[in-house]
């Protein structure tokens, strides 16, 4: 579905034209609903993993190494890491997560103990701290694979009305339904709890099917008889 045809759907469920449900107000929920469905994706997903289709590129982001400098900027719209890479000049090694409260190391204790081979990370916030440290400068030394923000629809899009959610089609209807609710909520209609059932019902499938995309992993379980002489 287009936002046009988002839009069509909301004052179908509801019955309200944009003089009652005003535009601005449309828009607020669709994007949250959008947010919303994409949350339900990423606690969802298997290893088939989401990115919103209207990107031009991959949510995969490089950096260079800088010598002496082991902390770094991370991108805007991440929502989580999903691996890092490091290349200290050797080639790229995949560095493992530290959690702060896994050591009672200071900082100083930790570069002396991780090494090159072997390379740590820690994300405070906004930034992703490497252990160790770089010596050196690398072209391209860092590199961040992680899940990000979706697409959202502005007000321009939404006059110009040919942009899609950059999700599977056939859960578009999700977002003109959790609209719907939204405006039905607002403005108690008759059929909130209708709207409330269809939104539950629809949130289950799209769970049922991003959690099974990846259809050619097999699983096996194979007997096994210790021999404890």
């Amino acid at each position: 579905m287009t936002i046009l045809d988002l839009n069509s759907r909301i004052s179908f469920l509801t019955g309200l034209g944009t003089s009652e449900y005003l535009p601005a107000d449309r828009l607020i929920s669709v994007n949250t609903n959008y947010d919303k469905l994409h949350s339900i994706i990423l606690d969802s997903q298997d290893e088939w993993d989401f990115d919103d289709s209207n990107y031009a590129d991959l949510p995969i982001a490089t950096t260079d190494l800088e010598a002496s400098t082991g902390k770094y900027g991370l991108p805007a719209t991440i929502y989580r890491m999903n691996k890092v890479e490091i290349n200290y000049g050797s080639g790229m090694v995949k560095a493992n997560p530290l959690d702060l409260n896994e050591t009672l190391l200071s900082d100083s204790e930790l570069l002396e103990r991780i090494t090159v081979s072997n390379p740590k990370y820690r994300v405070f916030n906004g930034t992703i701290q490497m252990y160790p440290t770089p010596t050196a400068d690398v072209t391209g030394g860092l590199q961040l694979y992680f899940d990000r923000e979706v697409n959202l629809f502005t007000s321009a899009e939404v006059t110009t009305g040919t942009k899609e959610p950059g999700l599977d089609r056939l859960w578009h209807d999700y977002i003109a339904i959790g609209a719907s609710f939204d405006g039905a909520v607002k403005f108690t209609l008759n059929n909130t709890a209708t709207l409330k059932t269809m939104l539950d019902e629809m949130e289950s499938r799209i769970r049922k099917y991003y959690g099974q995309r990846t259809t050619d992993r097999k699983f096996r379980l194979t007997g096994y008889i210790e021999d404890y002489e």
